[in-house]
């Protein structure tokens, strides 16, 4: 292969993320220098573009290095384009009097490319300083974009209060990183991989050691970008100080990057079917799936009592996500119990075939992302009218938010598009038959039941774990249902009190039409999902290049980019792929000492 065609091959397989930063680029020196004042559009349009670059990805590319570009790696970033769009169009649409306050809207659209970009870079990541790096990609656009989206008290407030809880579960996640590289010597996930499933009794004596460890602080990490508990109680009151644009995406796309960051917490350990895996690796899942199964019941029946109580509309959200962060760790916490096995192991057919943990979280992600960018943009569309008293009394008409369940009262007659649109919404999310929420909620109950399912129910076994497991599940939907009905009627059944005005702005209005269209086609047809999800499901649980043992060690070390053959553990047809070095990493792995 010549250098000219390795470097083509090489922009085709990074072009969408440079396409987010360049035209992040653009649109900042634009706003910067030429008074360019589209932020939202032009943001649009390069999303665009990275999705056109994306459509060249050449199909079952397994390329591994710093950047793994796999199935999973594509799903994310389609996933992340997809929503990003949306997410634009809901932003776009914010209040008519926040635009006004605002004379450019070019430094948001930017810094949320650049989100965009550190979010697809996390899902492609294969070496720990290149997900840190995203992560923190991810962190920096969304404090810029809390601060600027409200300039009042409480939009300050509820700015401050995540940028500082955001520096500490960032600082929990570097020390649970540096635990890793303690353990495998390397920054690469695929060197860490194979020394944490090494039998050598000295590996396995020092890995051990430093498991429990890596594992508390990875994963309280990730759970404050999910607002899981215990990382969840922030989220009410960011969500009901910020703007419903930004409550958009603070209970989306950080839910993204958490549920990756466990996810390759798992495939650390996880080895091929039928490959032996040293006490330290299996230490490793075996403490990661009963954290995650604890996490998650406490999680989803917090989340859920605390939404009972709720009348804010925001800070009802804010507790319903917190309860889907719970739904969401149920899958990972079956990735995790499998120990490397297909968790359909028992035979299931039909729709079940192939099922399993993280391919249930995928797809029950999807459904949940695209339904609640859904809610909020309706809640953007919508506003009422409200008396401002003024010195000299003066009273002048303003237009307010939707704030309460009781400013959405009447809303069928006033605006029934929005009312129907906005129960289709809540529906998918409480699980209502036939709606995507509710295939993503018995996803998640069969991939938990089938956890050992050949075995006998005894205490503290893995089955009795996770029966127990899908049982809290199935109580939250119901416990669920309630309070999203409870909104439900207010729309169809009280009078109106408050004069609703739909003028949000066309943008939102459009992203409300498009994400209950999607719904629409998943409900319709949901079996390009559920295959497209547990194919990526599948590649998320393994490291590429895992199996080349310390060899990875002299792949990584290289500062060019290069091609070199390494093993494919995914695919016993395709023995053979490439590995794409970007990054210039030194690996140092030594034995310890006996």
């Amino acid at each position: 292969m010549t250098e000219s065609t390795t470097s083509l091959n090489t922009f085709i397989l990074i072009a969408p993320e440079l396409a987010l930063v360049a035209a992040a680029i653009v649109i900042l020196l634009s706003g910067a220098f030429l008074g360019f004042r589209s932020g939202w559009m032009a943001a649009l349009l390069g999303i665009a573009v990275a999705g056109g670059f994306a459509t060249l990805q050449p199909a079952d590319t397994n390329l591994s290095g710093p950047l793994a570009i796999d199935l999973f790696s594509g799903f994310i970033r389609w996933m992340v384009l997809s929503v990003g769009a949306l997410l634009a169009l809901v932003l776009a649409g914010q209040s008519r009097e926040s635009q006004r306050r605002h004379s450019s809207t070019t430094e948001e659209g930017g810094v949320f490319l650049l989100l965009l970009c550190g979010l697809s870079l996390v899902g492609a990541a294969d070496d720990l300083v290149l997900l840190f790096a995203g992560l923190e990609l991810i962190s920096i656009p969304t404090y810029i974009l809390l601060a600027t989206g409200r300039t009042d008290a409480r939009g300050q407030e509820a700015s401050l209060k995540y940028f500082y809880l955001s520096l500490m579960a960032s600082g929990l996640f570097l020390y649970g990183i540096v635990c890793l590289y303690g353990i495998g010597g390397s920054t690469s996930l695929a060197v860490i991989s194979d020394r944490l499933r090494s039998s050598q009794p000295a590996i396995e004596s020092f890995a051990t050691s430093l498991v429990p460890i890596a594992v508390a602080l990875v994963i309280a990490g990730a759970t404050f970008r999910m607002a899981a508990v215990p990382m969840h109680f922030y989220a009410p009151d960011v969500y009901e100080g910020t703007s419903p644009g930004n409550a958009a995406l603070l209970s989306t796309l950080p839910k993204v990057a958490g549920v990756i960051v466990i996810a390759r917490l798992l495939a650390l350990a996880t080895g091929s079917p039928g490959e032996a895996v040293g006490s330290a690796g299996l230490w490793h899942l075996d403490l990661s799936w009963k954290v995650l199964v604890i996490v998650a019941a406490l999680t989803m029946t917090i989340g859920n009592v605390m939404a009972l109580v709720q009348s804010n509309m925001r800070r009802l959200l804010a507790c319903s996500s917190i309860a889907h962060a719970g739904y969401l760790l149920v899958g990972v916490a079956v990735a995790a119990a499998s120990d490397g096995q297909r968790s359909d192991a028992g035979g299931s057919g039909g729709i079940w075939a192939g099922l399993d943990g993280l391919g249930s979280t995928l797809f029950y992600l999807s459904t949940y992302i695209v339904a609640t960018v859904g809610t909020f943009a309706v809640i953007t569309f919508l506003g009422h009218k409200a008396l401002e008293w003024k010195p000299g009394n003066i009273s002048k008409r303003i237009r307010e938010e939707v704030s309460s369940i009781d400013d959405l009262a009447g809303l069928s007659t006033a605006h029934p598009v929005a009312a129907f649109s906005m129960t289709l919404f809540l529906l998918s999310l409480a699980g209502i038959p036939p709606l995507p929420g509710f295939w993503g909620k018995l996803m998640l109950v069969v991939s938990s039941l089938e956890v050992d399912w050949l075995s006998p129910m005894s205490f503290g076994s893995r089955r009795t774990w996770f029966v127990g497991l899908a049982v809290t599940l199935v109580l939250n939907a119901a416990i669920a249902a309630a309070y999203y009905l409870k909104v439900i009627a207010a729309m169809y059944f009280k009078p109106v009190s408050r004069g609703v005005q739909a003028d949000g702005g066309l943008s939102a209005g459009l992203a409300m039409l498009l994400s209950a269209g999607v719904l629409v086609m998943v409900t319709l047809q949901p079996q390009g999902l559920f295959a497209s999800a547990t194919r990526a499901g599948s590649i998320a649980r393994t490291i590429p290049g895992q199996s080349n043992s310390m060899k990875s060690s002299a792949m990584h070390s290289s500062s060019e980019i290069t091609i070199s053959q390494v093993p494919d553990r995914t695919s016993r047809e395709a023995p053979v792929v490439s590995s794409l070095n970007l990054l210039p990493v030194t690996d140092r792995v030594s034995e310890p000492s006996q």
